[in-house]
């Protein structure tokens, strides 16, 4: 039997599920163009209103910070009124704001159409998980979140050459305003197809009453795990996706129409990790790996490719320097498939959005921290090789952290429910 209130999947529910998972990659791809539309026109705002290093991480930041308070809000949200709804509100709110960015004149008013950008993508990824947690059962859902995750390297590869293309014939403003519109069509479709309610038939999850307390969640060893591995590593992918345009224009001296092109490799490389990651850790658990040693391991590994990005900086052509900056996106993508998977692996299925919120706050605070150096430290050096060097090294650490902190990575009981019903135990999501 279909969910209620959405009309049957042509194949069933598997059918409906990869549907479901098809569309978190194209929302996914929608907000990565949006999101790489500030430092691809980069070059031509510091052009025309002389912005500083400093004054482009002012308005990066504003973002960012946005971004952290939208997804620890956006996960409890997800939680009380589910993901269709949050994410038919929230996409269509980023598809406004960044529309309005093509009006911005100075690093106050990027700032605050940036801000509310921000606030509203961050239902994206708290809602993936969540919608891949309800309808994927342990052994699939790392593919399934690399597929979804893939369309952020998606959204990077079509950004450069688009966002070129339409700088040089209409100017930067175009390309704000050519960024507001997919995600209201998306929309449409998303309504659609994802159902007003999940039948425990449907997903295979069964639904506790109510979110766990966020007072709960960070007594949690493996939130507290999660939450510090991402603040260390994901700062390196916000270097990565906000400053390579601005570095090889300003430092390589590359064209607008060069970038568009040099920039697609590294990010191919990051889709192939996406997917690669989240087939690896799927594939180890059907062999017989644990849940823990699968997701840890090819982690790892990922943290252990990233270091490609320290001898970048002194690379002598731009073909090599893109090529080391291409292993370590190759790196970040199979950690990502897989961190992201982790709070629908540990926590119980009401609260994934929840877990994902509170983790995403560290990724996201260590990326302001680290945006900040890199505008402050680039401008008093005239260089980006100390930045780069740090980049390699905050892996590793995520690494070591993930390997300590959280101890040894387990189903759902492990976040207690505490709710005014009995306790109730979750059954792993039924493939």
């Amino acid at each position: 039997m279909p969910p209620s209130g959405g009309a049957p999947a042509p194949s069933g529910r598997h059918g409906r599920r990869w549907l479901i998972c098809g569309l978190l990659l194209a929302i996914t791809i929608i907000s990565y163009v949006d999101r790489q539309a500030m430092s691809l026109v980069a070059p031509s705002l510091i052009a025309e209103f002389h912005f500083s290093n400093t004054e482009i991480a002012t308005i990066v930041n504003a973002f960012l910070i946005s971004y952290m308070l939208g997804q620890l809000l956006a996960g409890r949200l997800i939680d009380r009124i589910g993901v269709r709804l949050a994410f038919s509100l929230l996409v269509g709110a980023w598809s406004l704001a960044a529309a309005l960015t093509s009006l911005a004149g100075g690093v106050r008013s990027f700032s605050m159409f940036r801000s509310t950008l921000g606030l509203a993508e961050g239902v994206n990824f708290p809602g993936g998980v969540k919608a891949i947690a309800e309808w994927f059962g342990p052994q699939e859902r790392a593919t399934a979140v690399g597929v979804f995750t893939s369309g952020a390297s998606i959204g990077a590869i079509i950004a450069p050459p688009l966002f070129a293309s339409i700088i040089m014939h209409w100017g930067w403003r175009a390309a704000f305003i050519v960024t507001g519109l997919p995600g209201l069509v998306w929309i449409l479709v998303w309504l659609k197809i994802y159902p007003q309610r999940i039948n425990e038939s449907d997903s295979g999850a069964r639904m506790p009453p109510s979110p766990t307390p966020w007072s709960s969640l960070l007594r949690e060893r493996m939130v507290w795990g999660v939450f510090l591995a991402r603040f260390l590593e994901e700062p390196v992918s916000w270097f990565y996706l906000t400053w390579l345009p601005i570095y090889m224009h300003g430092y390589r001296h590359a064209s607008i129409s060069t970038i568009g092109i040099a920039l697609i490799f590294p990010f191919v490389a990051l889709d192939l990790g996406y997917l690669a990651g989240g087939w690896l850790s799927s594939r180890l658990i059907e062999s017989g790996w644990s849940l823990d040693a699968a997701r840890k391991s090819v982690m790892v590994g990922g943290a252990l490719l990233m270091i490609a990005g320290i001898p970048a900086a002194n690379a002598d052509t731009t073909a090599s320097f893109v090529g080391l900056v291409s292993v370590a996106m190759l790196g970040h993508g199979g950690w990502g498939s897989n961190i992201f998977t982790l709070p629908g692996d540990f926590a119980p299925p009401r609260s994934v959005g929840s877990v994902y919120g509170v983790t995403a706050v560290g990724g996201s605070l260590g990326a302001i921290i680290f945006t900040q150096v890199i505008g402050q430290l680039t401008d008093a050096q005239q260089s980006f090789r100390a930045v780069f060097i740090i980049a390699g090294i905050l892996p590793l650490a995520a690494a070591l952290v993930l390997l300590v902190v959280p101890g040894r990575i387990r189903p759902p009981e492990t976040i207690r429910e505490t709710s005014r019903t009995p306790p109730h135990r979750p059954g792993p999501c039924a493939g």
